[in-house]
């Protein structure tokens, strides 16, 4: 049971393992296997609430809430995306694809918003490129391939189902690890090399991705479920976007205890 225990307190945050990671593997260890529930459900609220761990500075803590909100921004757009592909039993298509672009506008303004900006100096030019290098060469890599076997020496008709769907599942593949590896780059450098926004801009920016999810979710979720029947898979990623607009709000909420300087 303790090597689960110890297995569980891993999955927290460094900065939350740091403070309290003893006290509350011991805890764990003393209430038995009846803790796992509690200590999963403590794992989940604290990654989704950067603002409130433990820091040395608001500036640390204004950093980690720009890579959640980055963090946000890209999942919406990867929902966002794949609904894009499908046909028919989302809105119609002229209107879904006028929401779907609005929304994209906003995720990128929101971005915007909650990105650090790099310092103005070569050493901050150089960190930041190197864990670019670093965090995006394998998605690059692997979606460039797809790119050219696509444009190059497949032919769609022609190419053996197994085939088809081993390039579609590695293009997806790439834009997923994408988007995981962008907000990595922004955890991996140091104050040295980004500045991290203001919480004014900091709220400016995660209430323009909530607005961004909630119009997206609520939409492709109407469109799926008021239809001619059900859609399984765009009714799945409206209810995505919705929780993301959920993650937002809770944000929004820890941000108010942020230092307005």
């Amino acid at each position: 049971m303790s090597i689960v225990v110890r297995s569980l307190v891993r999955l927290y945050p460094d900065a939350f393992r740091e403070r309290w990671g003893a006290m509350v593997e011991d805890e764990a260890r003393g209430t038995g296997w009846k803790s796992w529930p509690n200590l999963v459900v403590g794992i989940v609220d604290m990654w989704l609430h950067p603002a409130v761990w433990p820091a040395d500075s608001p500036a640390q803590r204004q950093r980690r809430v720009a890579t959640m909100g980055i963090t946000v921004a890209l999942a919406a757009w990867f929902l966002g995306h794949l609904a894009a592909e499908q046909a028919g039993p989302l809105p119609a298509e002229a209107v879904r694809e006028a929401v779907m672009h609005g929304c994209t506008v906003l995720l990128l303004l929101g971005i915007a918003l909650v990105a650090p900006l790099p310092r103005p100096t070569p050493g901050a030019a150089i960190t930041l490129l190197s864990w670019a290098v670093r965090r995006l060469a394998g998605p690059t890599a692997l979606g460039t391939v797809v790119v050219v076997l696509v444009h190059g020496g497949i032919d769609a008709d022609a190419s053996p189902p197994t085939l088809r769907t081993a390039v579609l599942a590695a293009w997806w593949i790439a834009l997923g690890l994408g988007a995981i590896q962008i907000p990595r780059i922004f955890t991996g450098v140091g104050a040295d090399a980004v500045v991290p926004p203001g919480p004014g801009r900091l709220r400016a920016g995660v209430w323009t991705l909530a607005g961004a999810s909630a119009t997206g979710g609520a939409t492709l979720l109407g469109g799926s479920v008021t239809g001619a029947g059900l859609h399984p898979l765009g009714a799945g990623i409206g209810v995505g976007l919705l929780l993301l607009t959920a993650v937002c709000a809770g944000t929004l909420r820890d941000l108010r205890g942020l230092p307005s300087a």
